[in-house]
């Protein structure tokens, strides 16, 4: 099973239509065009399907970059 920050940069290269070499650990909506509430929203969908977790809204608030996305995703994961 890869780890969640291959992951990670694995659906976020499909929710924001880059190549993972365009994503790392500062990547943010500021980086990518497609990154904005839609593809949020989108991207929290996507995450959620594919590591079986839920995010509440305050979570959803926080996930401002790439690392801090892996940190709830980690979180979630061990809760």
């Amino acid at each position: 099973m890869p780890n969640i920050e291959e992951k990670l940069k694995e659906i976020m290269a499909l929710v924001f239509d880059v190549s993972t070499e365009e994503i790392n650990e500062d990547t943010s909506p500021d980086d990518l065009d497609n990154w904005d509430s839609i593809g949020s929203i989108n991207l929290v969908t996507a995450l959620e399907d594919e590591f079986d977790i839920e995010f509440e809204e305050e979570d959803i608030i926080e996930m401002l970059n790439f690392q801090l996305i892996k940190i709830k995703i980690e979180e979630k994961i061990e809760a």
